[in-house]
């Protein structure tokens, strides 16, 4: 009989260490140093980026809550709901402010840092992921640290995708029922927490088709009913896509949000049709194993949150708060905001950084003065003080994604000689965090402005180290470690954080103050003396504690500390709402 491990399809621990850069450097000691040094690095920045709907929608929709409301039923709630109990216990914490909700973000990123560690340490030694680490966290939360549900979104996802990589290196279901958790968990901040289930899903369906290859001839059995379901599925799931985004699908659409899914849809139809089974039942039996555990952890927490809904009958309410808002809000968000989204023809932004990393893994290219070029030439490109130059730079992270998937979806496929290290376990890997980088950069749908690269860009960064790590160790260490510098650098140098929404983020904004109210908790804004006085005015003719503040003014009411008489957050209404820079499905 067939051990359990070769039945589920995971490797031994000397696959698992077969990593790129692997070495014996004190794991310990450069995991410690790339947390502290992000969170120093994010905690300087915690006081800025603020955005007035943002943060008074957030911080309202918290103070309802801790006054005993419930999301969906008494009041519009922009997302699932899940995130203004979590905000609700901060203010409970840590007083009702501004600031709160930042600390809030700023302990769920020092808990994110060691699952970033964990899942890049699978394919890189220690002192190389606490630097892509480092890479990651610039790229993300600093550029605009307010306690968005969709860095929660990023967080839960990177969460899940660490306790999946440990599921294949012990087998343990486990791990696979934390995935679901993370993954119920992430829906409860926000809906788009379901890209990830989706994801994950892919993944599954990677793995059953490996645990249940046979290749002995007296067990081939046709799997016919089972084809139809597996087609059925990924058919369904893309035809959501195009539903979702009809209306719109243009080729950015096609580009970065369908092109990743459709592709590795396509390989796991084209798998199914070339190996052979062990039937119908065997097949159904090896995708429950692996998907009720995964299945359980996503509906547990969710089941627990909607109990006070079935107790006071608002179920229904509660389901169309989350999908009739979120659908409406996704379409109605493009058709009311101006967009200027990349043009895809800038994909060849990213050729120049594909090929600086096959250069390092040219034999030819092991002497150490190319490496010095590749260094002086990455400096010079950084130094110049040229907009354009730099939103090329960008192009090339912002498209890196769907150019990653489909070279790792080929790799897959194909298994190209240059694959030393492509073993079974590495495959599931390597397979696990593209369908992540590729479903989750769903969240940019349907308001796609820069700073929605960043709610992303740390799973594409992910799967960029996991398909690298598919060669030997590089010839020429040096040019991988120019690029990690040159991307760091730009994004602490050239990227403006407080721009987040201007067409760039490379732009110098308005000048920034400290706003001086008791519950604006040190947050440097625009016009704070204008918030200043009007605050003091509304208190002094608020006589019934309350005040209309409308459209777009949610941060009035908490800032004045005054009740809003509607159910609604201030914003322009279901089509219009949601915060300015997270709204959309």
């Amino acid at each position: 009989m067939a051990s359990r491990s070769q039945t589920i399809g995971w490797s031994s621990d000397s696959e698992v260490s077969n990593g790129l850069w692997r070495g014996r450097e004190p794991a310990m000691l450069f995991f410690i140093l790339a947390t502290l040094l992000c969170a120093s690095y994010l905690f300087s920045q915690l006081r800025t980026g603020w955005l007035p709907q943002d943060d008074g929608t957030l911080a309202q929709a918290g103070l309802r809550v801790l006054q005993g409301q419930l999301p969906h039923r008494d009041f519009v709630e922009n997302y699932t709901g899940g995130l203004s109990y979590l905000h609700a216990a901060a203010f409970r914490v840590f007083g009702v402010n501004l600031f709160t909700l930042r600390i809030c973000l700023f302990c769920f990123f020092v808990a994110w840092l060691p699952a970033v560690f964990f899942v890049l340490s699978r394919f890189l030694s220690a002192i190389a992921a606490a630097a892509v680490t480092f890479l990651a966290v610039v790229w993300s939360v600093p550029n605009y640290p307010a306690s968005m549900p969709s860095w929660y979104n990023l967080f839960f996802a990177t969460f899940g995708a660490a306790a999946l990589l440990r599921y294949l290196e012990v087998g343990r279901r486990r791990w696979l029922f934390m995935a679901g958790l993370c993954g119920g968990i992430s829906f409860l901040i926000k809906v788009t927490g379901l890209y990830y289930v989706a994801g994950v899903f892919l993944f599954l369906l990677f793995c059953e088709q490996d645990s249940s290859a046979t290749s002995k001839p007296e067990q081939r059995r046709a799997a016919s009913f089972y084809s139809l379901f597996l087609i059925t599925g990924l058919l369904a799931f893309l035809a959501t896509l195009i539903w979702l985004m009809h209306g719109q699908f243009d080729d950015r659409e096609f580009a970065h949000l369908f092109w990743p899914s459709a592709i590795l849809a396509a390989m796991l139809i084209w798998r199914n049709a070339r190996i052979t089974t062990g039937g119908e039942r065997a097949r159904f039996a090896a995708l429950s194993c692996l998907g009720w555990p995964f299945v359980v952890g996503v509906l547990l927490p969710i089941a627990l949150f909607l109990v006070p809904y079935a107790l006071s009958g608002s179920l229904a309410v509660f389901w169309s708060g989350v999908f009739g808002h979120a659908v409406g809000a996704a379409h109605g968000m493009r058709r009311s905001i101006p967009l200027r989204p990349l043009p895809t023809r800038l994909i060849w932004c990213v050729v120049p950084l594909l090929l600086l990393a096959i250069v390092a893994f040219w034999k030819r290219a092991a002497a150490p003065v190319w490496g010095v070029v590749v260094a002086a030439a990455l400096a010079m490109l950084l130094w110049i003080p040229n907009v354009l130059v730099w939103i090329y730079i960008w192009c090339s992270a912002d498209f890196l994604m769907p150019t990653l998937v489909t070279l790792g979806t080929a790799l897959l496929v194909f298994r190209p000689q240059f694959a030393n290290n492509l073993t079974p376990i590495r495959q599931k890997q390597v397979m696990l965090l593209l369908a992540l980088a590729a479903v989750c950069n769903l969240v940019s749908f349907p308001w796609p402005p820069p700073i929605y690269l960043c709610y992303a860009l740390p799973l594409t960064i992910f799967a960029a180290v996991a398909l690298l790590s598919v060669r030997k160790p590089p010839a020429n260490v040096t040019i991988l470690a120019s690029i990690l510098v040159f991307y760091v650098a730009f994004g602490v140098w050239r990227v403006e954080p407080r721009a987040i929404y201007a067409d760039w983020m490379f732009v110098s904004p308005p000048p920034r103050e400290k706003l001086q109210l008791s519950r604006a908790g040190g947050i440097s804004v625009e016009s704070a003396s204008m918030y200043e006085q009007a605050v003091s005015l509304i208190q002094q003719h608020a006589g019934n504690g309350m005040v209309l503040a409308t459209p777009e003014c949610p941060e009035v009411y908490f800032l004045s500390a005054l009740r809003n008489p509607t159910p609604n957050d201030g914003t322009l209404g279901p089509a219009n709402s949601g915060c300015a820079s997270d709204r959309g499905a």
